[in-house]
Formats: structure tokens, C-alpha cells, sequence
């Protein structure tokens, strides 16, 4: 493992070699030193990882890597673990938790991070990043390890878990986010940028003026910029300045090489250049976070020109290949817009404990734990609450990619999901509990939408309401739990833990 480079005070979730090593050190991480290809082998190896919520692996001997260090890759940067208390270890470091965070813990972290002032970046004068440099002619992107993830993808992505820095024209207001890249020539990439997105908003500030957009796209970022990069913060807030607020300790950022962005001075590597405003290429198709890929639907999008790149010794590029539940789309993105929905909910007064994307929903469910104590208070119903909740989170940012919400009281714990889908079945009334949004866009990318029937105008967006009316009157449920924790009295349940190696298993 290469060492911790100088920066040995810094936590996991300040600097990404530091969270590798403490992968490594709790036995979530392994070296693969054998040969791989990255043409599908690197990534047939990483969808396997994330089906078996196995280590992350760090490549160190990828076919075709260049002798100046370009690059080794870490897969499943932010996938699920199966090490015993400890499934959303890599969530938790990200964040500055414990490994053994819970999913409520988690989501508490971040929201609680909304009230805190803002934590401005640092700029410093140099850093790992600045360490080796190629520009102009002497890139070749082509000549990279470039990973082909799934066999019908339509081409090599290398941006899947790198994050893309924009500023509008006036610098007051920088983005950091995350969206696909595939490679497209020696010093280009293309990918989507959809207009409703904060890249697409800035784009098109530039292309008012007639001019690219500049931007930077960085590698093994410090892993809690990578979550906020997930995060539907509202548009014009700067990631910088939560992202320290969420670590206590402001971001150290260096100037790029060919425009006025700032990047993480201790990146791994950045790729730099501009945005063309009238060039496109095709691009796609690809698996992506819902776990299907539609092969033959390439479609064109934006050029994004490779002027400059900067890099340390043997730089780490994550890669996450999207697909079926649970990879870095779920982890981060999920959870960051769970976060978002619960500070939002709070914000308008309803009486929300906590919410969750259930992983297996594929970021399509968020799931809202109503406290029913509050709900009382309201003097409210089924109908009622349901129709308000609906509005504030579908009409919010996050909403736009969010297609339906589960309402559950206090005794379901929405991390479960067979506690989610306990609640539904036996729960929600057809058609009595369920409540239909149709004023509302839906992100195109959710497979129905691309492909399903289309409505006369927007798809529908759902509420589902797993409550039984009483929870909203009485503080006395009527109802106990078929379960080992209700059916049986404390005294019982002990024994029965304390006996249970006795009784043979």
C-alpha cells in the first residue's frame, strides 16, 4: 500500500488515501496483484463485489498501465460490506462516522450538517496533485487503462466516480458534482449534461455568452466532497462550503492550470479543459443505476476537451460500474438525496424522524418515518398528509428524481427493507392510501419514463401512505409485532439469547 503521503492527520473522510488505508486496516480492502484487464474483466471483477458485498478492490496491476503510474484503479469505492456490524463501513468513513454508523446515524450526520456555518475551502499553493503534469498534445487518453465495465456499454467509461468542478461565468457560484464521462478521443470525453442538472444550468450561463464552459474533473477526491457531490444541495450553494461544515475543517483546494477552478489539493488526478458549447459526440449507451442498459440507444451530447492533466505518483482512480443494487449510485447518491429530502420535510414542518432509499429500489423509494407523536398534533388524516408531503418533496429539487415515497410510522425501520415491504402489504389500502402526482417531471434516466407508456403529460409520481388510519389519532397502538421482540416477555427473550449456543446453533 502506498503510504499516507505527508498528510498522516487528516481523517478518511478528508483524504482519500487515508480512507484506503483504513479500509485496509478493518479488513474491507484487498490488494489484487495479479494481472487483470480492463477490458470486462476489471469490471465483471467489481459487479461481482458489489453482488457479494465483498472487499473493495484495489488494482495495482492493470493491463496496459503506463510506467508513469497512470494509474491504478479502486473498485467499489463506496459499496456495501458484509463485514458483521459493520454494512455500511465505507458510507461511514466518507462521512467521518464510525464504521458501525446506522443507516439513521448516517442520515442524521449529514442533515445535522445543514445547520452548522458554512466551512469556506482553503486555497494553498501546491499539492499532491501538481506532482506530474501532461498538457496540450502530449495527452493521450487512448493510450489509458481505460476500462470497458459492461459488454453493451457503447463505449470506455473512465468518469464514473470522479467529480466534475464548473463555476459560473461571475465565480460566485462552483459546482461539484457527478456525472458520467465516456472516452471519445485522444484528449476528449463526452457525456450527458441535462439542462435541469447544476452543470446543465452553468453550461448554459457560458453558452449565453458564447463561450465553452470551462471545467476540471477530479479523481480520489477527500471521499466526503464525493457524497456532497451527490447531494441535491440548492442550486447557487457551494459544496465547498458544506463539505467543511460536514468535517469540521475547510477543504484544501490549488488552482488548475489552464482556468480559475480550484481542485483538491490532494487529489489523485484531474483532467482539465472546456465544455464545448456547440460540439457533440455520441455517447452511451450504458448499465446504469437502475441495473438495466438499453443497447443501441446511443444519443449525442456535449464534448468535453482535455487541455491539461495533473496527477501524483501512482495515482488511485475509483470506478463504480453502475448496475444493479447496491453500487455507488445508492450508497452516495441514495443516501445524500435521503438527506436532502429529510432537511427539506423538517424545514416545512412535517413531522419526519428520518428517510432512507432503500438500496434494492434502485434510488426510485424514499421512504419518510413519520413520528407519529408530532402527527397527532396536526389533527390531520390519511389523505391529508399524504397530499402535503407529496407536494413539498416532489416539488422540491431532489424530487425531480424521485418517483415514489412510502410514508411508515414508528415501528418500521426504513433501512429494512423487509420491514418496507411489511408495511406496504399489509398497510396500504389499494387505492384508499395511495395518492397520485401527475404536475411533476420525472428525471428521463428512470427506465419507465424512456421506455414505458407515455402519459399525455408528466408520469405520475406516487404516495403510498403504510399507515393505518389510528396511528394518526391515537397514541396507543391497537397492533403488536409477530416477532421474537413483541411475542415474547424480556425475561423469555434473554433467556433464550443467553441459551442459544446450548440449543445448538
Amino acid at each position: 500500500m502506498a503510504q499516507i503521503h505527508g498528510n498522516s492527520t487528516k481523517t478518511a473522510a478528508e483524504y482519500f488515501r487515508r480512507f484506503i488505508c483504513d479500509l485496509e486496516d478493518e479488513g474491507d480492502l484487498v490488494v489484487v496483484k495479479a494481472e487483470v484487464d480492463p477490458h470486462l474483466e476489471l469490471g465483471a471483477i467489481i459487479r461481482r463485489v458489489y453482488e457479494t458485498a465483498e472487499k473493495a478492490p484495489l488494482f495495482d496491476n492493470i493491463k496496459g498501465r503506463r510506467e508513469n503510474g497512470l494509474f491504478r484503479i479502486l473498485g467499489a469505492p463506496v459499496g456495501a460490506s458484509k463485514l458483521p456490524g459493520k454494512p455500511f463501513i465505507r458510507i461511514a468513513k466518507s462521512l467521518g462516522l464510525p464504521s458501525t454508523a446506522t443507516a439513521h446515524e448516517i442520515v442524521a450526520k449529514i442533515n445535522a450538517a445543514k445547520s452548522l456555518p458554512a466551512v469556506p475551502s482553503r486555497e494553498v499553493e501546491t499539492g499532491p496533485v501538481k506532482e506530474f503534469k501532461l498538457l496540450g498534445d502530449d495527452i493521450d487518453l487512448t493510450a489509458l487503462p481505460i476500462p470497458l465495465l459492461h459488454q453493451d456499454d457503447g463505449g470506455k467509461y473512465l468518469q464514473t466516480f470522479g467529480m466534475y468542478v464548473v463555476q459560473s461565468p461571475d465565480g460566485t457560484w462552483v459546482n461539484w458534482s457527478i456525472t458520467r464521462g465516456m472516452l471519445h478521443g485522444k484528449r476528449s470525453l463526452v457525456g450527458p449534461v441535462i439542462p435541469r442538472q447544476d452543470i446543465g444550468v452553468i453550461r448554459e450561463m457560458w453558452r449565453e455568452r458564447g463561450q465553452d464552459m470551462p471545467f476540471a474533473l477530479c479523481f480520489g477526491v477527500p471521499p466526503a466532497a464525493i457524497m456532497v457531490s451527490g447531494m441535491p444541495l440548492p442550486k447557487g450553494v457551494n459544496e465547498t462550503d458544506f463539505i467543511g461544515a460536514l468535517t469540521g475543517s475547510a477543504v484544501e483546494v490549488v488552482k488548475c492550470e489552464t482556468s480559475d477552478i480550484r481542485v483538491p489539493a490532494n487529489a489523485e488526478l484531474v483532467l482539465e479543459g472546456v465544455v464545448s458549447r456547440t460540439e457533440t459526440g455520441l455517447e452511451g449507451p450504458m448499465a446504469e443505476y437502475h441495473g438495466l442498459v438499453f443497447p443501441g440507444t446511443s444519443r449525442g451530447c456535449p464534448i468535453f476537451k482535455v487541455d491539461a492533466l495533473t496527477y501524483r505518483k501512482d495515482p488511485i482512480v475509483p470506478v463504480c460500474v453502475a448496475g444493479k443494487a447496491v453500487e455507488e449510485n445508492h450508497t452516495v447518491w441514495g443516501v445524500m438525496q435521503a438527506a436532502e429530502v429529510l432537511s427539506i420535510c423538517q424545514a416545512a414542518g412535517l413531522p419526519i424522524k428520518t428517510v432512507w432509499n432503500p438500496f434494492a429500489s434502485h434510488c426510485l423509494w424514499f421512504v419518510l418515518q413519520v413520528d407519529t407523536r408530532q402527527l397527532r398534533a396536526l389533527s390531520t388524516n390519511i389523505a391529508e398528509f399524504s397530499a402535503k408531503a407529496g407536494h413539498i418533496v416532489f416539488g422540491s429539487k431532489p424530487g425531480y428524481y424521485i418517483p415514489k415515497i412510502y410514508l411508515v410510522g414508528d415501528d418500521i425501520d426504513p433501512s429494512s427493507l423487509e420491514d418496507v415491504v411489511w408495511a406496504e402489504a399489509t398497510r396500504c389500502q389499494p387505492g384508499a392510501n395511495e395518492f397520485y402526482f401527475d404536475q411533476y417531471p420525472t428525471i428521463p434516466l428512470v427506465p419507465y419514463v424512456s421506455h414505458g407508456i407515455k402519459p399525455d403529460g408528466h408520469h405520475k409520481k406516487v404516495v403510498r401512505c403504510c399507515m393505518f388510519p389510528a396511528e394518526f389519532t391515537r397514541a396507543d397502538p391497537f397492533w403488536k409485532q409477530g416477532s421474537f421482540r413483541e411475542s415474547y416477555p424480556v425475561d423469555v427473550q434473554e433467556r433464550v439469547r443467553r441459551r442459544w449456543g446450548s440449543y445448538g446453533f
